[in-house]
Order: structure tokens, then C-alpha cells, then sequence
């Protein structure tokens, strides 16, 4: 059978399935041993994925998800003041509660990815998104991420350190959204995430051994 994976997130995720995007790159390898759900939803920030939990991610009788992803906080993190913000605390709280739904649903914690937010490029950003957000906030909510990852007992990748090693404008199209360099680094996080637990072997055997 195979195996199904969430992904759950703002735009860092709905836009990983365009192309040479994170998602794109991780259907494409696992085709035939996973099918991926893509729950990203641009401008979204934790209040408003807790909020409607229920109304985005399916819960049907008898559907069920092995595995999940979960990408928030580039937009949690703008500056005071502006409609997307959330305070590092209320960030906590509904990160956790975001973690929990995904286990009551039936998905275990050690099958759980939380992904810290990315860095942003600060200069370019200031063209883009002006006055919106900094490197020294998005730490701040990084470090919530892998604390929450850390008390749930989740599976955590430190985006924001892996973009922090290897920073510059290459990683970006607009200092806020990933390039195609920026979503390599995602898509090698969650591939060593998804390959651990998922066969060698697909679910339907190749063609060549049948009769």
C-alpha cells in the first residue's frame, strides 16, 4: 500500500509544487511509493492553520496519513502590527496544537517533521517586502520550532541554520520565497525524513517481473 504524506504550511510549501520546486522534487522520487498531500496555503501564519485545521486537512472515515510535514513561521514572524503577525508565545501554543491535531488524527510524533522557517535575505526583501521581516526575528521562531518538535517528541530540521551556512540572494527570487537553490536544501531535508521510513521497494513490483 502506499504510504501518504502531509504536507502542511504557507506559501514556503504551496509554492514547493511548482516547478524545480521541494515538493515537485520529492513526488517525482517517490511516485511510486508515496502519494503526497499538499496543504500549503500562501499567507497563512499558525493562528489561522490551527483555526481551520479541520477544514484543511482531510479527516475521513478510513483516510488516514503515515507521515507529515509541518512548515511554519515566514509569516508568523513580520514585524508587530501587521495582519500576519503572531507573538513567539501564541506561536508555541499553535504550533503545538497544530503537532497535536496530526497525532490525534492518528499519525505518530516520530513521523512528524517540524521544519523551522527559513532565513530571509534581508536586502532583497527590502525591495519586495519592505519593512516586513529580519534574520534576528526569524531566529526567534526558528528556535520555537525545534523546542516544539523537541517537547513533542517530533522529528525537527533546522532550515533556517542550513539556509544561515549557505546564505545569499541565490537562494532566493524575492528574499522571502525559495528559489530553486532554496528548495534543494528543503527537499534534502524531507527526502532523509521520508527515505527512512519508507521500503526499498515500491508497492507494485516492476513490470519486467510479471507474467
Amino acid at each position: 500500500m502506499y504510504k501518504r504524506v502531509l504536507l502542511f504550511g504557507d506559501s514556503q510549501t504551496e509554492r514547493g509544487s511548482g516547478t524545480n520546486g521541494w515538493v515537485s522534487t520529492l513526488a517525482n522520487k517517490y511516485c511510486r511509493y508515496i502519494d503526497i498531500t499538499n496543504r500549503g496555503l500562501s499567507g497563512y501564519n499558525t493562528k489561522w492553520a490551527a483555526q481551520y485545521f479541520n477544514k484543511i486537512v482531510p479527516n475521513y472515515t478510513g483516510y488516514y496519513f503515515d507521515m507529515a510535514v509541518v512548515l511554519f513561521g515566514s509569516n508568523d514572524a513580520v514585524k508587530p502590527g501587521q495582519a500576519q503577525h503572531v507573538s513567539p508565545s501564541e506561536y508555541e501554543r499553535n504550533l503545538t496544537m497544530i503537532v497535536c491535531n496530526l497525532v490525534n488524527m492518528g499519525i505518530l510524533s516520530r513521523n512528524i517533521l517540524v521544519l523551522t522557517p527559513p532565513t530571509v535575505e534581508e536586502t532583497m526583501l527590502a525591495e519586495s517586502y519592505p519593512d516586513s521581516r529580519r534574520n534576528d526575528d526569524m531566529e526567534k521562531y526558528a528556535h520555537i520550532a525545534l523546542d516544539v518538535a523537541r517537547s513533542r517528541n517530533c522529528v525537527s530540521g533546522d532550515l533556517f541554520e542550513l539556509f544561515q551556512l549557505q546564505k545569499g540572494k541565490k537562494l532566493f527570487t524575492d528574499g522571502l520565497h525559495l528559489s530553486e537553490a532554496g528548495n534543494a536544501i528543503v527537499a534534502e531535508v524531507v527526502d532523509k525524513f521520508i527515505g527512512e521510513r519508507v521500503g526499498s521497494e515500491p508497492p507494485c513490483p516492476d513490470w519486467k517481473t510479471l507474467n
